[in-house]
């Protein structure tokens, strides 16, 4: 009887397609861990992305598909630098790589960009560089990696880097959103390492304004914290606090508590208002 049912399930569905070769089935499975780990990612559950996209790509090695491997580690180790983690990231992007070259399948400029991220965060800047460098070559990744080798130059006080880093991004037409803010970021940097420090502030500011935009609420406190250094150096310390607090709220709120912490401690130091220092502790004391 099983047999029999079998065969008709078949010959119905051959019927169905009226002739027609039926279509290649899709995994679900798959498509539904990506797009849970792509969901999760884009309303800031770093930690929850991880999770599904660690799934998607075992998925991804079940059905030794090279093209959904390529993806889904690249994707699963951004997710893992959003959540804080730099070496398990590295570790999945050189297990991504293994697994394409196993497969014959190439490697592309997006796990040359995570790699050297990882990597910066690691504080293994040099290596970091070579690879960012590599991603500049390819236009999908250049504003990324000039951003993350102008970073990486300002790190080590290297003005003839960045201002390369900036020269990277080059002039276009129709400047994008993250092309503007990158320039703004880039610029604030060289401008802080000259003493520029009003320009600076603005800068990082108006980089700040354009990340808030794009939802990109990590990168917007990076970049409000950077405007309270160019303002704390420049001599205003209590603005420079309410910028540091303003940093360190956003971070808290995101549950990225070891970056908030130090921002927060500026926010309550010389120079804060009595409010901004008591907002400042308060924070602290929930996180």
């Amino acid at each position: 009887m099983r047999r029999h049912a079998t065969s008709l399930a078949a010959l119905l569905a051959l019927a169905a397609c009226h002739g027609q070769p039926p279509s290649p089935p899709t995994d679900q499975a798959l498509q539904q861990a990506a797009h849970s780990g792509r969901e999760a990612l884009n309303f800031d559950h770093p930690n929850q992305a991880v999770t599904q996209y660690r799934h998607a790509f075992s998925l991804a090695l079940a059905r030794d598909d090279a093209g959904a491997i390529a993806d889904l580690g690249y994707d699963l180790a951004v997710a893992q630098l959003a959540a804080g983690d730099a070496a398990p990231a590295l570790a999945t992007v050189l297990r991504t790589r293994a697994a394409l070259r196993a497969r014959n399948a190439p490697a592309f400029a997006g796990l040359d960009l995570v790699q050297a991220a990882a990597l910066h965060h690691l504080g293994a800047d040099r290596q970091a560089d070579t690879l960012a460098a590599l991603a500049q070559s390819d236009p999908a990744t250049r504003v990324q990696a000039s951003r993350l080798r102008g970073r990486i130059a300002a790190a080590h006080d290297d003005q003839a880097g960045l201002s390369a880093a900036i020269a990277a991004l080059g002039t276009p037409k129709h400047p994008i959103p993250d092309w503007q803010s990158g320039h703004d970021e880039l610029s604030a940097r060289l401008d802080l390492l000259r003493g520029n420090y009003a320009r600076a502030a603005a800068s990082a500011e108006s980089a700040a304004a354009i990340q808030r935009t794009q939802l990109d609420y990590r990168d917007m406190a990076g970049s409000l914290a950077l405007a309270a250094l160019a303002t704390q150096r420049g001599g205003n310390a209590s603005a420079a606090a309410d910028l540091y607090l303003q940093a360190g709220e956003s971070a808290a709120a995101r549950g990225d508590t070891t970056t908030a912490r130090p921002w927060l401690e500026q926010a309550e130091g010389p120079g804060a208002t009595p409010a901004t220092a008591q907002a400042a502790r308060t924070t602290l004391q929930q996180k």
